[in-house]
């Protein structure tokens, strides 16, 4: 890939940026590079001196989607006001799996009927979240909030079944019940496996991030 200096990675950007809203519009299959390149205002070669295919975009789109979700993941774990089960409940509801943000990812992409794309969203995943998610729970035990002789192996199988459940009915979610309806189980999952006292899921976190 070229050099990152601030004048590449602007028009790297604006490669991703202009790709993105094509995907969206048109969706993936019908954009072509040449699409791709005429809304960047870049020529053909210029897109091939940063991007192999089409098809490395989404891999780049992911990172970037997720590199800023990261962001605001770690500014929740870090958060000392909230118990380790509120951070677990914002960092899915608000920043994840969040109806009203509109995720469309997994629309434009296809991601659910092309292995490779499957691959990819599920490489960037695991390795921005899942330490996080280890944390908190780690926390939650330290702090007595949460129990389990093991938080590592309990995080991972809880996680990689929500991210599962989440991840197959997300497209359905065509009603905010319904949208609820999945997260109370899964805040039910959360409250049984880590021996957490049951509550009501808080409204007010189903507010996507900005």
């Amino acid at each position: 890939m070229a050099k990152q200096t601030k004048k590449s990675l602007k028009r790297r950007n604006t490669i991703l940026n202009e790709a993105e809203k094509l995907f969206i519009e048109e969706g993936f299959e019908k954009t072509t590079v040449k699409d791709i390149a005429e809304h960047a205002g870049v020529a053909k070669g210029t897109f091939y001196y940063y991007f192999d295919t089409k098809e490395d975009i989404i891999s780049s789109l992911l990172e970037k989607r997720y590199k800023k979700t990261e962001r605001k993941a770690r500014h929740v774990l870090e958060n000392k006001n909230m118990s380790s089960l509120e951070k677990l409940e914002k960092i899915i509801l608000r920043l994840i799996f969040s109806r009203r943000g509109n995720f469309k990812v997994y629309e434009f992409f296809k991601i659910d009927e092309n292995a490779k794309f499957m691959k990819e969203r599920n490489k960037e995943f695991w390795n921005k979240f899942m330490p996080i998610f280890t944390e908190i729970v780690k926390e939650g035990v330290e702090r007595g909030e949460f129990e389990t002789d093991y938080p590592e192996e309990v995080t991972e199988i809880l996680f990689m079944g929500i991210d599962n459940f989440l991840h197959r009915h997300y497209a359905k979610f065509t009603t905010e019940e319904m949208y609820i309806d999945k997260f109370a189980a899964v805040e039910e999952l959360l409250n049984r496996t880590l021996n957490v006292q049951s509550r009501k899921v808080d409204l007010s976190l189903m507010k996507p991030e900005k």
